[in-house]
């Protein structure tokens, strides 16, 4: 199949770029012209509508998803040679780790190294292309630096002021990888951030962005682009046509690995959480119900606090939030919950047990606090049968009076003033590759505001039980109420 170049229009000329060279006195200095004489020049053509316009945009922030095999690492590798060839610039290349971020910065190597001539460029003052042992790094005579990177030496990754930043594999990279440093450095230069990936579950923070990219109120600084396997001319057609007859146009793989798309398929820790019927209109707490504080306690993660009510039949409505990244003293954040707790009775807080020294602490600031249970399998194991839907569980507080066509209600909500516990628990994912066999607990993605839900749900009762149906007016029927009654009197008070 011939796929034609599609017309390459300048957005400051409105005009078909002629590659025209820019640098002649007589005609007026364009920079997107200029970008597209250098790829003229290295032979380099886009294929794709959504590639061009990659390359015309001037947002600071680019989000790139496409497939495999689809050009991505050439197109962000392009797309940094540009801002090579002015002076005193610094690019950065970060990826996972050195063999990773490799791909975009030998991009560049070829380009303006091995073929420096159809350019024009000098021989680089620097060269040195071995990722084994963590040596990317090229400068030249005018004083550009292109550096590799790795995620794994985050100190690699302070100090410097960079003019551009390439995620190679974003998908792969933490969040406060990106949050903590590389974001940093392109502020004093207003640098841009070119992150590039194919669609992964454990990519929230990726995601979230792309999801920003496509808003009208972050114009001209997050911008969010998606490509096909046309853009790439000689990707094996026949392998996608026989992959799409075994599983079908519209399966999660396929929509994922075949056309790029945000499907967050299998390995969820909580499949069962859905935004329409566990999250919930924020709503005031009666004040007969019981109230109960989880903390994570977080130094250089985040520092998590969630406030959870108990409703009349045992259901759980976590109503309040704090979720604080900036790494503050325990005294700053005690101040913050003593404040956010005011004129309200807490039944009691649980926290990490493994930070004895801040449950300490907690206990000494007025903030008696017990310790959790760590257990992550029987945790996740109790927060899942919260959340799980069933023909007796309880009509929402909310929609109490409201006539509904659902049947099956959990008994766990959330309330939409805690943004950040739902978005851990939507991605929140079992990793692929596990440490060792039968291991199920190697997760990836962020779990501070999860990790204390499981301890809170580990205080709590089993919210359901299977039991052997028996007669209302039986002894056993009698035993059973009267076993239901001390329970709730015990965890309801």
């Amino acid at each position: 199949m011939k796929i034609s170049q599609p017309k390459l229009i300048c957005p400051k000329h409105k005009a078909e770029v002629k590659y025209q060279e820019v640098r002649d006195e007589q005609k007026p200095y364009c920079p997107t012209c200029f970008k597209w004489n250098i790829f003229k020049k290295l032979g380099y053509k886009a294929y794709h509508k959504e590639v061009i316009r990659f390359h015309n945009s001037n947002a600071r922030v680019k989000v790139c998803s496409a497939p495999r095999r689809t050009s991505k690492s050439y197109s962000a590798g392009y797309e940094a040679i540009p801002i090579l060839m002015q002076p005193n610039t610094t690019v950065w290349v970060v990826g996972p780790n050195y063999n990773l971020a490799e791909k975009e910065f030998s991009v560049i190597h070829e380009a303006m190294v091995i073929n420096r001539d159809k350019l024009g460029l000098p021989k680089p003052s620097v060269c040195l292309t071995n990722p084994r042992s963590g040596q990317l790094y090229i400068k030249w005579p005018w004083g550009a630096k292109l550096e590799g990177k790795s995620a794994d030496n985050p100190n690699s990754l302070l100090g410097e002021a960079t003019d551009a930043v390439i995620y190679s594999e974003a998908a792969q990279i933490k969040r406060a990888i990106r949050e903590r440093y590389t974001k940093q450095t392109t502020i004093t230069r207003k640098g841009i951030e070119i992150i590039p990936s194919t669609p992964l579950g454990g990519a929230e923070w990726m995601f979230e962005l792309d999801q920003m990219g496509r808003q009208p109120e972050y114009a001209n600084r997050i911008e969010s682009f998606h490509w096909d396997w046309t853009a790439n001319p000689s990707y094996p057609k026949e392998e996608m046509t026989e992959a799409i007859k075994i599983y079908g146009v519209n399966h999660p793989m396929i929509r994922e690995q075949y056309f790029g798309e945000w499907v967050f398929y299998g390995g969820l820790v909580y499949p069962v959480f859905d935004m329409d019927l566990h999250v919930v209109d924020h709503f005031e707490i009666p004040d007969s119900w019981k109230k109960i504080r989880s903390i994570d306690f977080g130094h250089r993660d985040p520092f998590s606090c969630h406030w959870t009510a108990v409703g009349p039949h045992g259901e759980l409505y976590i109503y309040r939030e704090y979720y604080n990244r900036e790494g503050r003293p325990l005294p700053i954040h005690i101040s913050k919950i003593h404040a956010l707790s005011s004129g309200e009775h807490i039944s009691y807080t649980v926290g990490d047990s493994s930070e004895k020294q801040a449950i300490n602490d907690m206990c000494y600031h007025g903030l008696t606090c017990i310790s959790g249970d760590r257990d992550k399998t029987s945790g996740r194991l109790r927060v899942l049968e919260y959340l799980q839907p069933t023909d007796d569980g309880p009509k929402p507080w909310t929609l109490k009076d409201a006539e509904t066509t659902n049947t099956r209600w959990p008994r766990m909500y959330i309330s939409k003033e805690c943004p950040e516990l739902i978005r851990e628990i939507k991605y929140y994912r079992f990793k692929e590759s596990k440490k060792r066999e039968g291991d199920r607990e190697d997760t990836e993605g962020e779990s501070h505001a999860l990790d204390e839900i499981r301890y809170m749900c580990k205080t709590r009762p089993a919210p359901f039980r299977l039991r052997k149906k028996t007669s209302y007016f039986s002894f056993d029927g009698f035993k059973d109420r009267a076993r239901e009654s001390r329970l709730y009197r015990k965890f309801n008070g």
